[in-house]
């Protein structure tokens, strides 16, 4: 098959999991709470052509879309292509069901896929950058990309894939024009949600809400209907507007009943109203279904705000133990990583983490974790340089804030911690349960009414 076929027939006949995200979700840190995991992830599903009549029907789900390619693999196992989808999908149903055994198999998916076909095919390489993405190996993921856009320069996945990696790598600019080649090529809700963050890091609020509204507007699926709804969701809360955000949450509950971040955004919303019992239940609910570290903490941190310290540690024991699952399966620490050792007793392991995830993952949220690491290390002279890399970037974001003010306190600086802890309060009241009573506490001892 020539190459220009192999394109041809690849894009056609293979309209393949446009994986939006996050962990952005891919790998997306809008919000306080999710940081940088991939648990934010929705997919455009579509059944590849060539599947058609083979057990598969436009629409399926991700559950039936990977049995069907299992399927036909089990007959035409030298279809490199399906393998490819295969490995995509792999990679899809672990950020959907927050299960990183997922990962090996996509690994093996894409190292069939590119066994029988290494020159030419584009979409291997676009798995093993979402992989990568996934995993956090943003340098890898990045790798993968451009290997994958010098056999097909027209590939949406490919620049989404290349956009996350150069996002996570702190190189927003370079982020910034992949997204906006990914958009040119294929505006959907995949395309539309990146480029909503990338204005929301800068600050931008207004244009990525105008953005994730379009998103939502043009959602072909239940999938991305739910995704932009969600992500609009994170837009008000992280504003400090829980109320429209529960709206949204459980608007995208409604489309999509099993959508782990929504049902955690309804919990955030639900505690910041003061509806604690339904937040906590919906918690608990949630961690069953997708212990991620993320949602384990929020869990514990809404716990031990309200005296719960023993159920609370209960949940803070668990993100140890998921931390090493996903490290089992290839997932490299992360900010949410670091932030965890900083605030729950080892400053040693919070600053080595963190110090190794600038040189992988340079991204705000790392510059934040490497700065509190050095606060609870009592390297405050150190940790407010650190901040100011974070709050520089212009990210919105009201826990950068709050640590630049506790910073600025222990550094006897009271002016400014005054208008960096008012600034947390005021970006997002709610932005912690722990964390915004000490922000107001700290207020008040230094005669600011918060």
């Amino acid at each position: 098959m020539t190459r220009r076929r192999k394109l041809v027939t690849a894009t056609a006949g293979m309209t393949v999991l446009l994986l939006v995200a996050g962990t952005f979700g891919v790998v997306r840190s809008s919000t306080d709470h999710d940081h940088d995991l991939p648990v934010t992830g929705a997919a455009v599903a579509e059944v590849p052509a060539a599947l058609t009549g083979r057990g598969a029907t436009p629409g399926a789900s991700l559950d039936e879309l990977i049995a069907s390619l299992q399927t036909r693999l089990e007959t035409t196992p030298n279809d490199d292509v399906s393998w490819a989808t295969l490995g995509l999908a792999y990679v899809q149903q672990a950020r959907v069901t927050i299960d990183p055994s997922y990962y090996p198999k996509a690994e093996g998916a894409l190292d069939q896929s590119l066994a029988l076909d290494a020159d030419g095919n584009f979409l291997a390489y676009a798995g093993l950058s979402a992989l990568a993405n996934a995993r956090h190996d943003f340098i890898a993921a990045k790798q993968h990309a451009e290997r994958g856009l010098t056999i097909n320069p027209y590939s949406a996945i490919l620049y989404g894939a290349l956009g996350d990696a150069e996002t996570q790598l702190g190189d927003y600019t370079a982020a910034s024009l992949a997204v906006q080649r990914m958009v040119d090529l294929s505006p959907d809700t995949s395309s539309l949600s990146r480029a909503s963050y990338s204005w929301e890091l800068r600050g931008d609020l207004d244009r990525a809400t105008a953005l994730m509204q379009r998103a939502l507007d043009d959602a072909p699926t239940p999938a991305d209907t739910a995704f932009a709804l969600f992500q609009l969701g994170e837009l008000r809360f992280n504003a400090g507007d829980p109320e429209h955000a529960l709206d949204l949450y459980r608007r995208a509950l409604v489309v999509l009943p099993d959508q782990p971040a929504a049902l955690a955004g309804k919990a955030r919303a639900e505690a910041a109203l003061g509806q604690v019992e339904t937040a906590l239940d919906d918690y608990a609910r949630l961690v069953q279904r997708a212990p991620d570290p993320s949602y384990l903490l929020e869990y514990g941190d809404l716990l031990s705000s309200l005296g719960r310290t023993d159920e609370a540690q209960q949940q803070y024991d668990v993100v140890e133990v998921t931390q090493q699952l996903f490290a089992s399966n290839g997932v490299q620490p992360d900010a949410v990583a670091s932030l965890f050792a900083a605030d729950h007793g080892d400053a040693a392991a919070a600053l080595a983490a963190a110090r190794a995830g600038l040189v992988t993952n340079p991204f705000v949220t790392m510059h934040d974790a490497y700065a509190w690491a050095l606060h609870r290390s009592g390297r405050d002279a150190e940790a407010l340089d650190a901040i100011d890399d974070a709050i520089s970037v212009g990210l919105p974001n009201a826990r950068f804030h709050f640590h630049a003010g506790e910073i600025a306190l222990a550094l006897g600086d009271h002016a400014r911690a005054r208008l960096e802890l008012a600034t947390a309060l005021r970006i997002n009241p709610y932005f912690n349960p722990i964390d915004a009573a000490i922000a107001r506490d700290a207020l008040t001892s230094l005669g600011v009414p918060a």
